[in-house]
């Protein structure tokens, strides 16, 4: 049949999957990486919610 053009096919079909899961980790990782050092403190600001200590 057309074994000898299906194989290379599937194996560089399955490269191209495991080679963009590789670059996507990595640019997200880098992304990540960016958005810290723009917003250092994102997780230190005040909220607005007053809780009262004594409710009855």
């Amino acid at each position: 049949m057309n074994w000898y053009i299906i194989i290379p096919v599937g194996v560089f079909l399955l490269w191209l999957i495991v080679f963009l899961v590789k670059r996507n980790n990595k640019d997200e990782k880098a992304f990540e990486k960016q958005l810290n050092q723009d917003y250092p403190n994102a997780t230190d600001a005040p909220s607005d919610i007053e809780i009262e200590e004594n409710m009855h």
